[in-house]
């Protein structure tokens, strides 16, 4: 009896042991990956609807952030607005268009700003990558 208890709790040690290792083999195949948004009064009523590759990361609204681990490569990135009050033929008439890019993932950290860009005919939220510092300055400014 105490020998099967013996095998079973080495065995369990042995999986448990196993598993962590295969863990932390894959720890450097994920990055971080953060999204601001700024203030801008033109889009006050427009929330963001993220998406990353098939994941919708969430509803990015005016100076927020949404930060997550993703595997490191190549992802599809869509900004999307649904109906909201906006200024006719500059953000689209009750919304904005849908912006679609592909992000390289291949560090341990990417930040990126979700900034309108107006056009005749309807602007849209477009994914801009920015460095760690305008990531810092513009989260300062969150606060405010």
């Amino acid at each position: 009896m105490k020998s099967s208890i013996k095998k079973s709790l080495l065995l369990c040690l042995f999986i448990c042991g196993s598993l962590s290792l295969t863990v932390f083999a894959y720890a450097d195949d994920n990055a971080s990956v953060s999204f601001i948004r700024p203030f801008d009064a033109m889009t006050l009523t427009q929330g963001v609807k993220l998406s990353l590759g098939k994941e919708k990361l969430g509803k990015l609204g005016q100076k927020k952030v949404i930060s997550v681990v993703v595997p490191k490569g190549q992802h599809k990135v869509q900004t999307k607005v649904g109906l909201s009050v906006g200024v006719p033929n500059v953000t689209g008439f009750n919304g904005a268009k849908k912006f679609k890019s592909k992000l390289v993932i291949d560090q341990d950290q990417h930040f990126f700003k979700v900034v309108f860009k107006p056009a005749m005919l309807g602007g849209q939220h477009e994914v801009i990558e920015i460095d760690q510092v305008e990531f810092s300055a513009l989260s300062a400014e969150l606060e405010d």
